[in-house]
């Protein structure tokens, strides 16, 4: 072969090796996915973004049928077309996914773990009579896993399992009716409270948690619609989120060094919306502003309409005006597990290891 044919020839194949990555890229961030590593459990606290169905337990009216089409087990319960973040963490680590904890029976065991999310609220206890519904702030979610993990607290089970917490953005999006002190920003006003509350959770034995922080929250579909920007998004909403966001690093890692055997990694939504938003064909989407089912403009709130749903959700990052696909929600595991750009200042596999 002449050194032309080779060069060609090595060209080509190079050519087809990138060819072959690029466009096998989205799939390496898309569930399911598996790891050989074991937990005993996971505990899930927050709001709608992580709410397996304790909203339906409360009295709530039944959510849009557009909701879990994708989703097998349960549908309806899960504010977006499929499996939430928390799904995907319990799939990963081989544990079943964590039931609602009102819908467990007085009997029944959360040997595996539960979920204490609640649609609608958020980290400070006034948010509650603002909501949209009844709903359970952080402080009741913790009296829930406080009175249920009585046992687990016997063993190093409680230890050696996984906390996570995705709470913030509704504490954000209700500021206004709050009405919280105007010399502080939202990263002042939420930290301290949020920083009580996971030591509130560590003396009850936890050790090992994984806190989210908030998304762009102007770049959602329905903060879009509502104040119209010049720009893609609202700035003053992303400057809300950000506050908030630029506290958690230093907090967590102070509850670190004061919290003996504890480790608290934070999982960076705000970047992974950004990246996706940046690139979105880098991950196999193609909606960044829309949600894919169609929304109840009538009634003004940012959620599905019964029926209405887009056949290509695999291309949107928003299902309905506030909340991620399940596409999105497996992008943001994805690259938590095995990135520590996202998952900081360790990604979750080391932390699952530690």
């Amino acid at each position: 072969m002449t050194s032309m044919n080779q060069a060609s020839c090595i060209s080509f194949l190079l050519c087809h090796f990138l060819l072959v990555n690029c466009c096998s890229h989205p799939a390496t961030h898309r569930g399911p996915f598996k790891s050989n590593i074991s937990i005993p459990a996971l505990f899930v606290f927050g709001d709608s973004w992580v709410d397996s169905g304790n909203a339906k337990y409360m009295g709530n009216p039944n959510p849009s049928s557009a909701y879990g089409v994708d989703f097998k087990v349960d549908n309806q319960s899960r504010a977006t077309n499929g499996k939430t973040m928390a799904d995907f963490i319990a799939q990963t680590f081989g544990l079943p996914l964590p039931p609602p904890f009102l819908s467990l029976e007085k009997s029944e065991s959360i040997q595996f773990g539960a979920n204490y999310a609640s649609s609608g609220c958020g980290i400070l206890p006034e948010i509650k009579q603002y909501t949209f519904g009844n709903c359970m702030v952080l402080d009741e979610q913790i009296e829930l896993f406080k009175s249920s993990v009585k046992n687990l607290r016997k063993t190093d089970g409680l230890s050696k399992s996984l906390i996570f917490i995705n709470m913030g953005q509704n504490d954000i999006d209700l500021n206004k009716k709050l009405q919280y002190n105007a010399s502080l920003d939202m990263g002042q006003y939420l930290a301290e409270p949020l920083s009580k509350r996971l030591q509130m959770l560590y003396d009850l034995g936890g050790r090992k948690f994984l806190v989210s922080n908030v998304l762009p929250l102007g770049c959602r579909p329905f903060s879009i619609s509502q104040e119209t920007p010049t720009t893609r998004c609202v700035e003053r909403l992303n400057k809300l989120a950000s506050q908030f966001n630029s506290y958690l690093p230093q907090m967590l890692k102070d509850l670190q060094s004061t919290l003996s055997g504890s480790k608290f990694v934070l999982l960076d939504v705000y970047k992974v919306f950004e990246d996706v938003f940046s690139k979105p064909a880098s991950y196999g989407i193609s909606d960044i502003s829309h949600s894919c089912c169609a929304i109840d403009s009538v009634k003004h709130i940012p959620i599905c309409k019964n029926g209405e749903v887009c056949s290509d959700r695999n291309q949107y990052a928003f299902f309905d005006a506030i909340h991620p696909t399940e596409v999105m929600n497996s992008i943001m595991i994805s690259r938590c597990l095995k990135d520590s750009s996202v998952c900081k200042p360790i990604n979750l596999m080391k932390l699952v290891k530690a």
